[in-house]
């Protein structure tokens, strides 16, 4: 009899335990799911805020691109800087935004807003064309004992025509040469040279820089812009840039340079000596290393001023790469360079 009442007594005991685990689990799942919604929605809003206030500032700046034509000429240069701090500004919102954004919503935040660049870069050419300038050829050095140790041949006229075309430039890397060839200094299709830039000629100009081998360009001052597309095993040094510097397909190079904000687009295996106020972005790089901007010359620190640049603030080491999401892991697609790698450039 005891041992029945005790058997019973069992019984009960483990049915109670598993109805206590089972509304255990029940009560598990319904707060994970809950968890899982409230993320959703989290999440959904997210989306929601960034894609108002992108949307937001891109009219803003159609907006002030809109004025320009009626604008006093006197006044473009205010508004046009306006327009691109406001991109920039939108491109870091874009990068600080990523950790919660679909592939798919970056990729089109990006074609959104190189399309704004795009048209606000056309537009400036059209209303406020830059005098053109050549780059110079750098003679060899003469003896201590002469008067001048930086005496330059001019290369005039570098146009068009002196393009390399037979390494699979495509139709937009073309259009761009033909927009900035007309305004910009440009340096196009050369290879085994040393080339210079003077700041008389380069302070608030754009510059370009394509198709080019093997070559050693110094470029002094402060530009408004430089774009880099197809350099191959090049070493590039440039005074401070008052906005941004855009670097596609560049292979084996060295750069150093200053700038609001700097984009690499498919280059591998380049070493940039960089100060940057902003954040740098890489896509679709591989093997890029990044240190502190290090070249130095005479009248320096005058060209940062003009240029506007914060020569406090530098951000080499912040690079985003969008083709890599996760903040736990950093990117294989970038490194700090060593310490003792580094290069000390000289003027």
């Amino acid at each position: 009899m005891e041992t029945t009442e005790g058997t019973e007594l069992g019984g009960v005991g483990n049915l109670t335990d598993r109805i206590s685990k089972r509304d255990r689990e029940r009560r598990n799942v319904i707060e994970r799911r809950r968890e899982e919604k409230q993320q959703l929605e989290v999440e959904s809003e997210q989306l929601s805020f960034f894609q108002d206030t992108f949307h937001l500032h891109c009219e803003k700046v159609k907006e002030l691109m809109d004025t320009a034509p009626a604008a006093q000429i006197s006044t473009l240069p205010g508004i046009f800087d306006k327009v691109n701090k406001e991109i920039l500004t939108l491109w870091n919102y874009l990068s600080q935004s990523k950790i919660f954004l679909k592939m798919y919503d970056i990729r089109r935040a990006q074609e959104t807003l190189q399309q704004l660049e795009t048209e606000a870069a056309e537009l400036e050419l059209k209303l406020l064309p830059k005098k053109k300038f050549g780059f110079k050829n750098r003679r060899p050095a003469k003896k201590p004992s002469e008067k001048s140790l930086d005496v330059t041949d001019g290369l005039k006229n570098l146009n068009l025509s002196e393009t390399v075309t037979t390494n699979g430039a495509t139709k937009q890397h073309n259009e761009l040469i033909s927009k900035y060839t007309d305004s910009a200094s440009s340096l196009i299709g050369k290879s085994d040279g040393t080339f210079t830039l003077d700041a008389e000629n380069v302070n608030k100009n754009d510059v370009l820089l394509s198709d080019l081998t093997r070559c050693i360009v110094r470029i002094y001052g402060a530009p408004s812009t430089v774009h880099m597309i197809n350099l191959k095993q090049c070493q590039v040094l440039i005074g401070p840039v008052s906005s941004s510097v855009f670097a596609n397909n560049c292979d084996s190079c060295t750069f150093a340079f200053a700038c609001q904000q700097l984009r690499l687009h498919s280059s591998t295996d380049c070493t940039i000596y960089l100060h940057v106020t902003s954040r740098a972005i890489i896509e679709d790089c591989v093997k890029i290393k990044v240190a502190p901007y290090n070249w130095s010359y005479e009248d320096q620190q005058s060209h940062f001023i003009l240029s506007g640049l914060d020569i406090k603030t530098n951000n080499w080491d912040s690079v985003d790469d969008f083709n890599w999401l996760s903040y736990e892991k950093h990117s294989p697609n970038w490194a700090i360079l060593k310490p003792e790698l580094r290069v000390k450039f000289r003027d």
